[in-house]
């Protein structure tokens, strides 16, 4: 194992009365939303400028949800930013629910990330969204095999896309592939696009609680370690 670099990551769960029930892709949008209300003027929170215009670049924050609860995470020069919020007592709209934060489970880390010798095997813990309406055409196009070396490939792709947003060079030959893989919509932007879930295999050391591939500040293309 040949480690590349070591980055800051900080984990926030917020907490409240009791667990919400609902689909964990809604949640997640409507918890950056509620964060994005409660701190409009730091663009770190929500990805607009000043003018309200999109700023196209991997999010140093994401927004998850496990168990009812919010995730918010943070690399980089964020990962110390989110420590420095007072979180407790944030009141925050999601979707018709009002809830006060009544605990922040805060966790740090220094995230590894590396180049291994054997491939490592990990598990999408929300569906990955590889797919724009360009490559998603020509994806329905292909034979079934042709599909899975698409698939492939992009998986590739947007690993590096999501390695070099957070400043990690993968100064050698990436290898992924899918090792297990099924189709699920997703919504997003009130469209309904194709996930992938299941698992995957590389040769790249990725930390727990990294996120690839588009709409990761929504929550998806988690990934977790399947070991």
């Amino acid at each position: 194992m040949y480690l590349l670099t070591k980055i800051p990551l900080t984990t926030v769960e917020l907490r409240w009365h009791s667990p919400l029930l609902g689909l964990g892709s809604l949640r997640a949008r409507q918890l950056r939303g509620a964060i994005a209300q409660a701190f409009p003027e730091d663009s770190r929170f929500h990805q607009h400028d000043a003018q309200g215009q999109l700023l196209y670049r991997y999010p140093l924050i994401q927004y998850r949800w496990r168990e009812g609860y919010g995730l918010i995470t943070g690399w980089h020069q964020v990962a110390e930013m989110l420590l420095n919020v007072s979180w407790l007592d944030l009141p925050l709209q999601l979707g018709e629910d009002s809830v006060l934060v009544t605990e922040a489970v805060i966790n740090t880390q220094a995230a590894q990330f590396g180049i291994s010798e054997y491939l490592l095997h990990y598990c999408f813990f929300t569906p990955v969204l590889l797919f724009n309406q360009d490559n998603y055409k020509k994806y329905k196009q292909l034979n079934t095999h042709a599909q899975r070396y698409e698939s492939d490939r992009l998986l590739r792709a947007q690993l590096l896309v999501a390695l070099r947003g957070v400043g990690v060079e993968f100064n050698t030959q990436l290898y992924a592939a899918f090792a297990r893989v099924e189709t699920v919509n997703c919504r997003y932007k009130n469209q309904t696009m194709m996930g992938l879930t299941g698992g995957f295999v590389t040769n790249a050391l990725l930390p727990e609680g990294f996120s690839m591939g588009h709409a990761v500040s929504h929550g998806y293309g988690w990934i977790t370690r399947f070991l």
